[in-house]
């Protein structure tokens, strides 16, 4: 039996982040929905939500996205809005996240 890979889904953007636990899967899906439902309350915040999931593709595929998602993740818009909450980051996040609901929309 293989082990279980896992990911973030943000659903609505139909994106997929690799993790490496279950446990980090589901604390980056928290994390991330709280920083959507801080940053956007119109009608486009309904559209994304992230949920922990198991990975859906292939393995070779979660260990390169492993080590890529991994500085994405850092440049999100959840962990630079944690690390420094008042700062010029912020901008650069809702950038970020502005530009990933844009995405959303055109589908």
């Amino acid at each position: 039996m293989s082990e279980r890979l896992w990911c973030v889904h943000i659903e609505g953007l139909n994106d997929f982040i690799a993790t490496d636990s279950h446990e980090s899967a589901e604390q980056e899906a928290l994390a991330i929905n709280a920083y959507i439902d801080r940053a956007e309350k119109g009608p486009r915040a309904a559209i994304l939500r992230a949920v922990a999931i198991e990975w859906p593709f292939a393995p070779a595929a979660h260990a390169r996205a492993l080590e890529d998602d991994r500085h994405d993740l850092q440049r999100m818009a959840h962990r630079q809005a944690s690390a420094n909450p008042h700062g010029s980051v912020l901008s650069n996040i809702a950038r970020r996240v502005k530009g990933l609901m844009s995405v959303a929309r055109g589908k």
